[in-house]
């Protein structure tokens, strides 16, 4: 299907991005029940655009307009043989969702991965979210562990 209007673009973020952005977490959260803190959102979108080295975050893009976006943090992992990455988000607004869009945002987000040394990559998914099916059928497997987490800011 390549070339057909159909097929995603991923954008890298820029500054001016950020209020288009921001709309687009926001609309994410409330629909994942999410708390959306617009000034914590808002700071870690500043930094995951000015700070490569933590992570890469992109509009996707359909026929030339945002459609969406997805964002890939980096870690490292022994267990991984090194660099490892998570896919933080991935939103698309709900009028071009069940087209096949998110697959292939999924295959650009891995070839954007490879490019940057990600041996893993893992991602976080609801309980019950209609997503699962399409990370399942994108070769992601629940490995059966528990993922635990600590919050170690107060304004949690």
């Amino acid at each position: 299907m390549s070339g057909v209007a159909e097929d995603p673009a991923l954008a890298p973020l820029r500054a001016p991005d950020l209020p288009l952005l921001e709309q687009m977490v926001r609309a994410y959260y409330v629909e994942d029940g999410h708390r959306f803190d617009p000034e914590r959102q808002r700071a870690a979108l500043a930094v995951l655009i000015d700070s490569a080295e933590l992570g890469r975050g992109w509009l996707v893009m359909l026929a030339g307009r945002p459609v969406g976006y997805v964002v890939l943090t980096l870690g490292f992992s022994i267990e991984a043989g090194g660099c490892e990455g998570c896919v933080d988000e991935l939103f698309l607004v709900p009028e071009v969702r069940d087209r096949g869009i998110g697959r292939r945002v999924l295959a650009l987000l891995e070839d954007e991965a490879r490019r940057l040394g990600v041996r893993r990559l893992f991602l976080e998914v609801e309980h019950g979210n209609r997503a699962s099916g399409l990370y399942r059928r994108a070769g992601f497997v629940d490995h059966r562990r528990h993922l635990m987490s600590k919050r170690l800011d107060q304004s949690a």
